[in-house]
This record gives structure tokens, C-alpha cells and sequence, in this order.
């Protein structure tokens, strides 16, 4: 998982700093799993799984710009990537958020109102209708009720800024005990490759839902 911290985060900051016409500019924030930590290699992230599904659906070019950052905090979002998101010099097609996996496991540090509040910071501050996903769920006891009560106040405010819900937090809940392991790397805490198809899947379905790809194919 070091590794992959590393390697992924140098893909990721490679980027082509032209904007040519046509092409779909997709940005992502949020955390490790925003990088892909986890997966066997980075193409099997989900976001770059989602960039090949909009280029297919769209017959467009996808230029990725991924602001995420490992270990990342809902207040990390707010101080370190949202800046970046303000001054990346386009207008963004598509946003997609995952965060608050690490606001559960890091409890000294962040509380639910304390995620709340960064939580609808980002919300405020996102374009409208970005796909935005709640908090994972956890199966240890303690970790599973912080991260219930982090997704019940993350899809409220989801809702009330006019967001669209991923439901990260219900499909894991659904997969259960028995199968949680399948889904996750070695660490038990980031997604495999099975498992980051299944987060690709859920922002896929909200994506398609919305409409967001007839106005993607219209341009």
C-alpha cells in the first residue's frame, strides 16, 4: 500500500496542462481511494475506470484532473484541494467526491460535527450537480456507528445542495461481513480491484441517472 501511495500520486500529478476543444474534463477529489490505493494498478481506480465509461459514452477525449490526496481528511479537502479547484483555469464537465473513510479511523482528531461542517464547506463550494459519495461503512463496532452517523449528516447535506448521492456507505453495508474481504485489498481498509469496480458502478448509475451524459454528448 506504501508503494502505491507514492507511484499513484506521481501518475496522477502528470497531467497535460493544455485544453484542447472537445475534450471532457473530468476533476476528482477526495482521498486514497480517489488515487486508486489498493488496486492492482492504476487503471483499475475508479476513477479512471469512470474516465473510460465517459469516453465511451460520450465518443469524447477525458482529461483527468485528479486533486485527491492519500490520508486526506474532509478538512483536507477544504484547505488543500479546493483551492486547486478554483484556480484550475477551465470550467470542470464532471466532479466526483469521495471522502470520509479516514475522518472515521482518525477519531481524536475528528468528530462528526467536525466532518459536518468541512463536509458542507465542500458541498458549498463544488459545482452544481457533482457526484459526491457519503462514507464507507466499517465493520468494527466502534468505526461502524461513526460511520453510520458521518453518512446520515453527509447525505443530508448532499441533498440539500443539490448533489448527487453515491451510496458508497449502503452498497458496502449490503455486501456484509462475510463478504467484506472480497472487496478489499490486503490492508482490509482500501478497495481492490473487485471493489473499485464496484465504487465505479455506483457513481456510473448516479451519473447516468441524473442525465449528466445527453448534456456530455451535446457539447
Amino acid at each position: 500500500m506504501n508503494g502505491h501511495v507514492e507511484s499513484y500520486r506521481e501518475h496522477w500529478e502528470t497531467r497535460s496542462e493544455s485544453h484542447p476543444d472537445g475534450v471532457l474534463h473530468y476533476v476528482a477529489l477526495g482521498d486514497s481511494a480517489a488515487q486508486g490505493v489498493g488496486a492492482t494498478h492504476v487503471g483499475a481506480s475508479y476513477v479512471a475506470l469512470l474516465a473510460d465509461r465517459l469516453s465511451e459514452a460520450t465518443g469524447r477525449d477525458v482529461a483527468i484532473t485528479n486533486l485527491s490526496i492519500s490520508g486526506a481528511v474532509s478538512g483536507d479537502v477544504v484547505t488543500r484541494q479546493l483551492p486547486v479547484l478554483q484556480n484550475l483555469g477551465f470550467t470542470p464537465d464532471l466532479v466526483t467526491l469521495d471522502i470520509g473513510g479516514n475522518d472515521v479511523v482518525f477519531a481524536a482528531d475528528n468528530t462528526v460535527e467536525s466532518f459536518a461542517a468541512s463536509f458542507e464547506a465542500i458541498l458549498s463550494a463544488l459545482p452544481p450537480g457533482s457526484f459526491v459519495g457519503d462514507v464507507p461503512w466499517f465493520m468494527v463496532p466502534g468505526l461502524s456507528k461513526r460511520s453510520r452517523s458521518m453518512t446520515a449528516r453527509a447525505s443530508e447535506l448532499i441533498a440539500s445542495y443539490g448533489h448527487h448521492l453515491v451510496p458508497i456507505y449502503q452498497a458496502m453495508r449490503e455486501t456484509g461481513y462475510l463478504k467484506f474481504h472480497t472487496n478489499t485489498a490486503a490492508d482490509w481498509f482500501h478497495p481492490n480491484d473487485k471493489g473499485y469496480r464496484a465504487w465505479a458502478d455506483l457513481f456510473w448509475a448516479s451519473i447516468v441517472e441524473s442525465g449528466k451524459l445527453d448534456e456530455l454528448r451535446g457539447r
